[in-house]
């Protein structure tokens, strides 16, 4: 009896989990938004990112309460022209986040890695690597201890030294014409970085 019991409740459990799931797959995305679906390992940080926009947008756009709490499965809506700003996460420099424009300069739009081979070209290979180790392809990625920061975790001494400086170095187009500028600076050598 007492078996029979626990396997009704189990049933009666995970059935209830299994609808509450299927429930985060049943999103319409409005006309003019690109519907995305979650795969295993994404954020919303990085289907942002991806789309030139950024998790604060998404999870406002889809009524997404907990932005840590995504499915596989679920149906992201990613608003048409999303690639309009970007909050920068609050660094230990300054105590509120701060929005750059995304678009900026001369945005071309795709995944992190594909932005790399555009730039780097014939060096995208190994620049997808590097910039994987440094970051995880991540464009909010801060060291608190050094200060480096972006998809290329480029110091804030060398950031501004670039023709880029004038940008959020979290903004992912710029931190990467940054970095190639970095690397045609070095003679074509990847000595920045660490990794």
């Amino acid at each position: 009896m007492g078996l029979v019991a626990t396997l009704a409740l189990f049933v009666t459990f995970f059935g209830m989990g299994a609808q509450g799931a299927s429930a985060h797959t049943l999103a319409a995305c409005s006309a003019g938004d690109r519907a995305y679906s979650v795969a295993s390992g994404d954020t919303l940080g990085t289907i942002a990112a991806r789309y030139g926009s950024n998790w604060s947008v998404l999870a406002s756009h889809n009524g997404i309460a907990n932005a840590n709490l995504i499915y596989v499965g679920q149906t992201v809506c990613i608003p048409s022209g999303s690639a309009s700003a970007y909050v920068a996460p609050a660094t230990s420099q300054s105590s509120a986040p701060v929005a750059y424009t995304a678009s900026a300069p001369a945005y071309q739009g795709g995944s992190v890695a594909s932005m790399i081979y555009q730039v780097f070209g014939a060096s995208g290979a190994t620049a997808v690597s590097i910039a994987t180790c440094e970051s995880g392809l991540n464009p909010g990625a801060t060291n608190p201890y050094s200060g480096a920061a972006g998809v290329f975790q480029i110091m804030p001494g060398t950031w501004s030294g670039t023709s880029y400086a004038g940008y959020s170095a979290y903004n992912a187009w710029a931190n990467i014409n940054a970095a190639h500028q970095v690397f045609v600076r070095d003679g074509y050598s990847w000595r920045e970085w660490v990794c």
